[in-house]
């Protein structure tokens, strides 16, 4: 689109004024909705670690069009001269490349530390329900980490909750430990630190969750670290084998114990 007219002379000033108003707008509106996505990106890009999806770069790449194309009115308004057909092309461009980006749903929420940590927690306490069932019915829980990892893909351990600050996702796993009160020397977000007594009477789970985009070990309420455990008990009987319920909702985190 162009406001020069026929004769290629420059259009009456009303005319670009109202072609100016119009991209203007345009333009505005992708512009506020990158403003998030480039607050994400700086966020991410500050820190080894974050939670979230990565920015929505067709939404990043309209902004960029969007104010290239804003500039381009702008200075043509300023100087009383018609704007070229590549700058309104551009907010236009911007504008489907923004829409093409879909809604943001739920986008700022998944992308907090607080909800990725409750998440994992979610994700740790399956785990520890599902061997604390094996723990009372064959009198020991598993002493080979590979069971572990199967019971962590079981609960819906799943990639993307959480990435470095390349975008790339961390992948849940189970990290296997000589003691219950040892620390590997790189903490990794979604880790669970898994420590089995011998013959499996008993273990603990310790979760890895993020703090200002690093690695720390979840706290319970008190500011303790937060650990799952289960113990044999000879006078329970065995459990059932029911679904596990999902019942960890937002609030302090809790250290249940068995």
């Amino acid at each position: 689109m162009t406001t020069r007219s026929v004769a290629g002379q420059p259009s009456p000033l009303g005319l670009r004024l109202v072609h100016a108003a119009v991209f203007l707008a345009f333009a505005a509106g992708v512009v506020v909705t990158a403003v998030p996505e480039w607050q994400h990106l700086s966020h991410a890009l500050g820190q080894p670690f974050h939670a979230g999806a990565p920015p929505r770069w067709l939404v990043l790449v309209g902004s960029l069009l969007a104010a290239a194309g804003t500039l381009r009115l702008a200075w043509g308004l300023v100087r009383g001269r018609t704007a070229p057909l590549w700058a309104s092309g551009a907010i236009l461009l911007a504008v489907v490349g923004t829409l093409a980006a879909g809604a943001p749903r739920g986008l700022e929420e998944t992308r907090s530390e607080s909800a990725a940590n409750l998440d994992l927690l979610r994700v740790a306490r399956r785990v520890h329900l599902a061997m604390v069932q094996e723990l009372q019915a064959h009198a020991g829980a598993p002493v080979d980490v590979e069971a572990w990892r199967q019971a962590l893909t079981r609960a819906g351990a799943r990639e993307g909750l959480v990435r470095t600050r390349t975008f790339r996702p961390v992948p849940p796993q189970v990290l296997w430990l000589p003691s219950e009160q040892a620390v590997p020397e790189a903490l990794v977000p979604g880790a669970l630190l898994v420590h089995v007594a011998p013959e499996g009477v008993g273990f603990s789970v310790r979760v890895v969750g993020l703090e200002h985009g690093r690695p720390a070990l979840l706290k319970d309420d008190q500011g303790a670290t937060l650990v799952l455990r289960g113990l044999y008990n000879p006078d329970l009987p065995p459990p059932p084998e029911p679904s596990l319920p999902d019942t960890l909702g937002p609030g302090p985190l809790r250290s249940p114990t068995r």
